[in-house]
């Protein structure tokens, strides 16, 4: 029908003087641009209009370690060590020694200054200067960083499957001393709808606090030895903004935000260290979403198959992490309508219940069915089949990084067979 359509509007023979219209009113150029359209048009109406439905769900399931400990090692232990913390702890130690020898020199002094006669008194006064005594005491030191406490630090490592007790596997976090840079001031120019001008006045400084980590095994081997934040590249810290530099100034602490950045490093410097830990020596809890595909059931079109197929996937990956055999043979029992469309696909048909797009989706769900049945070789023979088709159209290149993840599940299993 587009071929006839075609010559037809070539030859200007439609009725109702639309070749006509090509020929009489238009050059060949202003032809050739609504050809194209009334083209386009036509097959856009002539495509199949499956519409594609989609069910999201977040998959939680156990990952194997990626670099299991031995099977032996069934517990762990944590030391804490702050550079800075023992600084100020030596610094405080420090001020009280001397604070001490102020209050004891001012007592001495005071007393002997006591005991002198009203002239003699006068005569030092005038000839030397010299007046009551008078008590001054060091500055007390002013934290430079946050002091953790070393309980706190541990609690937030927490090694899955593992017991926190001594005797196995002893991580060490070793939280590193803060470093910031000079704070520089700026500004922000406004300008209101009058066209009047105002200025918002804000602070920026730069800061990092690296953290080092180890995890020692029992026989002396140090399977890891890391160090997070360590990169040049400093975090930036912006202060809210002002009418003027004077309420900016007012709200500058410099200790106070040390302390404040200080924690919020070593924070997000606890999460990942905790997530390595975890990823590479314990069976840990993650997930990852996933979307199945189905077509939506018209007059002319039947989908309930893969309709019915969806929701069945949906209900059994909801069981994945809690009774994982009972959800693989649920999944396993959708494979079969899965499969049998893949078989029915036609290509190269648009108008075919099972064409190139839908057949796409469908090799998605069943390299996620695969993928969570641990059928890894399954899941390498259909991306090759996939990899065949147009996947921007058939699968919506959501198949980015699942050949991956795929690889990643298939060497972890093996390393802990």
């Amino acid at each position: 029908m587009c071929s006839v359509l075609c010559n037809h509007l070539l030859k200007g023979r439609l009725s109702g003087g639309l070749g006509d219209y090509f020929y009489r009113s238009h050059s060949n150029n202003e032809m050739m641009r609504v050809f194209i359209l009334v083209l386009f048009s036509f097959l856009m109406v002539s495509v199949s209009a499956q519409k594609i439905k989609r069910e999201s769900v977040t998959v939680e399931f156990t990952s194997r370690p990626s670099e299991p400990f031995p099977s032996e090692i069934k517990s762990y232990s944590v030391d804490v060590m702050q550079t800075y913390k023992l600084e100020f702890e030596s610094e405080m130690e420090q001020w009280a020694i001397d604070t001490e020898i102020a209050r004891v020199d001012f007592e001495r002094e005071s007393q002997a200054y006591g005991e002198k006669g009203t002239g003699a008194k006068l005569l030092e006064r005038a000839l030397l200067d010299e007046k009551k005594p008078t008590l001054v005491l060091p500055s007390k030191p002013v934290k430079r960083e946050y002091i953790f406490e070393a309980g706190v630090v541990s609690s937030k490592i927490d090694m899955q499957g593992m017991n926190k007790n001594t005797g196995g596997a002893i991580v060490t976090i070793d939280i590193q001393s803060y470093e910031s840079t000079s704070p520089e001031d700026g500004k922000q120019e406004l300008k209101d709808k009058e066209g009047n001008v105002s200025y918002k006045y804000f602070r920026t400084m730069k800061y990092r606090q690296p953290v080092r980590f180890a995890v020692t095994l029992p026989d002396g081997d140090v399977v890891i030895d890391e160090v997070i934040g360590s990169s040049e590249n400093y975090t930036t810290h912006t202060s809210s903004k002002y009418t003027s530099k004077g309420a900016l100034n007012k709200s500058w602490n410099q200790a106070s935000i040390n302390s404040q950045m200080s924690k919020k490093a070593v924070d997000a410097a606890m999460g990942s260290i905790n997530n390595v830990l975890n990823d590479r020596f314990c069976f840990s809890k993650k997930t990852r979403p996933m979307t199945i595909y189905h077509v939506k059931t018209t007059k002319k079109v039947n989908y309930t198959d893969l309709n019915d197929a969806a929701l069945d996937m949906k209900l059994a990956i909801e069981k994945y992490y809690n009774d994982q055999e009972v959800s693989m043979a649920a999944i396993r029992k959708i494979l079969p309508v899965w499969e049998s469309a893949i078989a029915e696909a036609d290509f190269d048909n648009k108008k075919a219940r099972i064409d190139a797009r839908v057949a796409g989706l469908i090799y998605l769900n069943l390299i996620y069915a695969n993928i969570w049945l641990e059928e890894y070789d399954r899941v390498d023979v259909l991306f090759d089949e996939m990899r065949r088709l147009d996947t921007k159209k058939s699968a919506e290149g959501t198949a980015e990084g699942l050949d991956t993840f795929s690889e990643d599940q298939r060497k972890r299993k093996e390393v802990n067979s």
